[in-house]
């Protein structure tokens, strides 16, 4: 009887292998989704996604300048006064390789989701999906953003998506580096509008705090 069962045992235990290695490629994505998850009764009734306008660009650039003027400790924008920031912000090359861009507010990090042109993309990264790659294909990308000094910032990828498959956390640095055709760079820059020293992002909006008063 013990023979007969062994075989089987063998299959628990490579299969249980498999998914520990799994969870652990992807542990940021299963950190990001648990997260989603808890926070999704208190954000249930809260719009957190927007896309970027020129309305929102405009009233976005009106908080950031209460926080210059008029002297305000802090502003929140909306998803859409997020996503016209984030627009504006990028570098306008890599921005003309996305379309139909959104943003989604997470706890703590801000996902991007956008159809975007592959032409730079290392195939080899995405196995067999590489090679059929189309000449657009769905993105999502998520990580925090951070304040670097004034005027700059750098969002934090921590995990991409393409056509629904997810790259390893580990590998996500590299793909960042030839997306935006820098070979030292892990980070994709965004301006920020000066005056800013931080960025606080939640679902249901974004906080952004003012430098010091002397």
């Amino acid at each position: 009887m013990g023979c007969l069962t062994a075989p089987f045992k063998l299959i628990g235990c490579l299969g249980l292998l498999a998914a520990l290695a799994l969870g652990w490629l992807y542990r940021d994505r299963l950190v990001r989704e648990g997260r989603r998850l808890l926070s999704g009764n208190e954000a249930s009734a809260a719009v957190s996604e927007g896309r970027p306008g020129r309305l929102a660009l405009q009233s976005a650039r009106a908080k950031v300048d209460s926080l210059n003027g008029w002297r305000a400790d802090s502003v929140v924008l909306s998803p859409p006064e997020v996503a016209s920031l984030i627009g504006a912000g990028l570098d306008p090359e890599l921005r003309g390789e996305l379309d139909s861009m959104q943003v989604r507010l997470l706890d703590g990090e801000i996902e991007l989701s956008a159809r975007l042109r592959t032409a730079r993309l290392p195939r080899e990264m995405f196995g067999p999906l590489g090679g059929v790659l189309r000449e657009t294909e769905p993105v999502e990308a998520a990580g925090p953003l951070e304040v670097t000094g004034p005027g700059q910032g750098e969002w934090r990828v921590r995990s991409f998506e393409i056509r629904g498959f997810p790259l390893p956390a580990d590998a996500v640095p590299r793909l960042m580096a030839r997306a935006v055709g820098d070979s030292g760079r892990r980070t994709v820059a965004v301006r920020i509008p000066k005056g800013i020293r931080e960025v606080r992002v939640r679902p249901t909006g974004a906080t952004l705090y003012g430098a010091p008063r002397p």
